[in-house]
């Protein structure tokens, strides 16, 4: 945040609340707390809240109106769009249809934005196999770039992989298997490290995709090359889930049984 203070053209900026790097899409953001802040405490010294331009105040029509709303009724603060020229007045009919108008069109290129993105994480994933994550899975590391990214496979620490699997199917306890792992170069730190591993479809040569429009979602072969066989980590996978914990629910109505 930077504070000063400033004239011109007959305006006094008194303060700047800046939140670099954070999404519009929310008001749960460091400086706009701040800025609430700020507004409750000089409320009455203060006439005007100045933004860039409306969908960097929110990304969320609906709430962006509220909150304008609120700010003008309650402390009397009128919001200034800079760059578009609009200042938003509730009970000014004009002003209050360009204000609304203007999120709800940030508001529609943020879902366009977004259908994009979703879409285009499809198609790498399901149509051409491509893992995505920033992250290359232990056993993995990237190479190429663009289009032609991809995993390649690190035979060391591919070993190791190797080692998790069978040691889990030879019912090995999760945690001494974790324990020759490290030694064997395993660096992934989390109580839950090697239950990911074993989860993880990446090391069968698969890459998991979010269904999108009419488009099922699911496991769908990858480019990479793996390090599991598929049916491996099928019998790994249906291992986990009878290992899992199902829940004791206690009926006082039943008494307890020796046998």
């Amino acid at each position: 945040m930077v504070s000063f203070v400033y004239n011109y053209h007959k305006v006094l900026l008194v303060d700047t609340f800046i939140d670099r790097g954070q999404s519009a899409k929310t008001f749960d953001r460091p400086d706009f707390i701040k800025l609430q802040e700020f507004i409750a405490k000089h409320y009455k010294t203060v006439d005007y809240l100045l933004v860039d331009q409306m969908d960097r105040f929110s990304r969320d029509a609906g709430e962006a109106m509220n909150m304008v709303k609120q700010l003008q009724r309650k402390y009397s603060i009128q919001i200034v769009s800079v760059t578009e020229g609009i200042t938003f007045d509730y009970d000014t009919p004009g002003s209050f249809f360009r204000a609304g108008l203007q999120l709800l069109l940030a508001e529609e290129d943020n879902i366009n934005r977004s259908i994009k993105i979703r879409g285009g994480n499809y198609t790498s994933r399901a149509k051409e196999g491509r893992f995505l994550s920033n992250l290359a899975p232990f056993g993995y590391r990237k190479v190429g770039e663009g289009k032609k990214r991809t995993l390649e496979v690190v035979g060391d620490d591919a070993l190791v992989i190797r080692y998790v699997y069978e040691a889990f199917l030879r019912n090995v306890p999760l945690y001494k298997i974790k324990e020759q792992a490290v030694t064997m170069g395993f660096n992934r730190k989390g109580n839950t490290a090697i239950e990911k591993v074993l989860q993880n479809p990446a090391y069968a040569g698969m890459v998991y995709a979010k269904a999108f429009k009419d488009h099922p979602g699911g496991l769908f072969p990858a480019i990479h090359e793996p390090i599991i066989d598929a049916v491996t980590w099928r019998f790994v996978q249906n291992k986990m889930k009878k290992n899992t914990r199902t829940k004791t629910i206690i009926n006082d109505n039943i008494p307890f049984r020796v046998y």
